[in-house]
């Protein structure tokens, strides 16, 4: 006869076969909550690395090869770069010409000096430099010049001149206290030690009655200038002088310097005191009256 189990027995034995899958089922729900967990939770932001410009970093400037005249197409411009630590890069100076190409300069642009916004302006909106030097009245024209007429280039911008006109005949002051706008369409003056160029063209502000006697005596022989101080303003004594009076001197100069007469032998021979000498004269000079040496 079969041996009989006790109840409490079969009891606990299904307990045991019960607490086995529950297990399992504990087992694996702790992996997928730590999986949801993740899910769910946003990302930890990584900071982004920060790079650090040392002040002494190298910085390209465009910069003219040459020294450039106002109304100076940038297009036209030869530039040539410059590398300047990042630190003495002078506030504003444009690091690319990209964008001002049809631009004109407003001013003269040294040679590989860096370059600013307010050195340019559009083309349609440029200034006459020259025009606004002009006075209400005045007038501006164009001569040309070599080296002994200019002074050997001395008589550049902004110096004042009289102008000359040398013919065979005599030589003749044509217009005086004359100022010279530009040399050479540059309108910077000469300044320093070292020897100017020489320009080939001149530009002068005149009257209108100046302008009229210069450009009548331009066929008529050679132009010459005579530079002066800007603080002269005197006008010249004689305006004109001729090649005879070279040998001998002038008898208006000889009047001019009269300073006494007499008349000798009942009038057949006069002398006149000229720069403390006596000098035998045929005329009574103006002024003095005729004494006889008895």
């Amino acid at each position: 006869m079969p041996a009989r189990v006790a109840p409490q027995n079969l009891i606990g034995g299904r307990q045991k076969r019960t607490s086995l899958p529950l297990l399992c089922l504990v087992a694996l729900s702790a992996p997928l909550s730590v999986f949801l967990w993740h899910r769910m939770t946003p990302p930890e932001k990584v900071a982004e690395p920060s790079y650090i410009v040392g002040q002494d970093d190298p910085v390209t400037l465009p910069v003219p090869s040459k020294q450039v005249q106002p109304g100076t197409r940038v297009k036209d411009i030869q530039f040539r770069t410059v590398v300047y630590p990042r630190r003495q890069v002078p506030p504003g100076a444009l690091t690319s010409i990209e964008g001002i190409e049809n631009s004109v300069t407003t001013v003269t642009l040294p040679a590989s000096v860096p370059l600013f916004s307010d050195n340019f302006a559009a083309s349609g909106s440029l200034r006459n430099p020259i025009i606004e030097r002009i006075p209400q009245g005045m007038r501006a024209m164009t001569i040309k010049v070599d080296a002994t007429s200019s002074v050997e280039g001395w008589a550049g911008s902004g110096a004042r001149v009289d102008v000359l006109l040398v013919t065979p005949e005599r030589t003749t002051v044509v217009a005086e206290n004359v100022k010279i706008l530009s040399a050479e369409r540059s309108i910077s003056p000469v300044e320093g030690t070292s020897m100017p160029s020489v320009p080939n063209t001149v530009t002068l502000l005149v009257t209108q009655e100046q302008c009229l006697a210069i450009n009548t005596a331009v066929p008529l022989g050679r132009i010459a200038f005579a530079l002066r101080s800007n603080e002269d303003g005197d006008t010249w004594k004689e305006t004109s002088f001729k090649p005879e009076y070279l040998k001998a001197p002038r008898q208006e100069n000889q009047q001019a310097d009269i300073s006494g007469y007499v008349s000798v032998d009942g009038g057949k021979n006069a002398f006149a005191l000229s720069n403390g000498k006596w000098v035998a004269t045929e005329q009574i000079p103006s002024g003095f009256l005729p004494s006889q040496e008895r």
